[in-house]
């Protein structure tokens, strides 16, 4: 039986609750805030963070580069995505790309952007180099899983583009379309910051944890992970919450 409303907030809450006293008693078992602070004095930090200006335009300037890698990368993947399903030579002679990206570290990529690009642009190629190949295979999947007797129908017809589309591709496609966007929003977040710690754009998530870093500023440093956490599940359930209508995810 599926819990209500009330009783998953609740689970939420225990589950948080849960959380919270472990990594306290990381904290007391550690024994220097140096290594391991805890989370009041980490929430504290945060608290002041929030106070400061220069806290939002790392925020936007990284959010900035996540939405743009993303939006290139699932543009490049449903175009591709496409072309190899229709042709069968096309996903052939892209299948040794897709696999190099898949099994090319994330620094090898880094280390390669830093030499093609300049600094502001790293995090955001580095992004669509890492995030096209999960939506090109997730939707590609989609794509070979579609009602092959309805599409076929629907041409016997000669049923309009953009109602075939609607009618036929799209609920189809929808739920590949989101696992391969929270997949790929998931990865985007990791990738622009690591990028950014080493390409030391102005103002970024990735320049502000490595200066906390060489300050030794842990409780900083924790509080920016908090931060990261909270914004990539916050992009992940905007997603959810636009593809949730209409489609039979439960």
């Amino acid at each position: 039986m599926r819990a209500s409303i009330t009783e998953t907030k609740r689970y939420k809450l225990v589950i948080l609750i849960f959380w919270l006293g472990l990594w306290q008693i990381l904290y007391f078992i550690v024994g220097k805030a140096v290594l391991v602070p805890s989370p009041f004095d980490t929430l504290i930090t945060l608290w002041s963070m929030l106070q400061e200006k220069i806290f939002y335009q790392h925020i936007g300037f990284t959010f900035t580069r996540v939405v743009i890698g993303v939006g290139l990368s699932l543009i490049l993947g449903m175009g591709f995505a496409g072309l190899s399903y229709r042709y069968t030579w096309f996903e052939m002679l892209l299948k040794p790309m897709v696999s190099f990206m898949k099994a090319t570290p994330i620094m090898a990529i880094i280390i390669l952007a830093l030499l093609w690009f300049p600094s502001n642009e790293v995090p955001i190629c580095v992004c669509i180099l890492m995030c096209y190949p999960i939506v090109y295979t997730n939707l590609l999947t989609g794509f070979k899983a579609l009602d092959k007797e309805l599409i076929e129908m629907s041409r016997v017809y000669h049923v309009k583009i953009w109602i075939r589309i609607q009618k036929c591709y799209w609920p189809q496609l929808k739920k590949y379309l989101l696992a391969s966007l929270q997949l790929g929003m998931g990865m985007a977040w990791k990738v622009v910051i690591a990028a950014e710690v080493l390409a030391l754009p102005k103002y970024a998530i990735g320049d502000a944890l490595l200066n906390a870093k060489l300050y030794i500023e842990t409780t900083k440093v924790f509080a920016w992970i908090l931060t990261i956490v909270t914004l990539s599940q916050f992009c992940e359930s905007i997603l959810y919450l636009l593809f949730k209508k209409g489609a039979n995810y439960d």
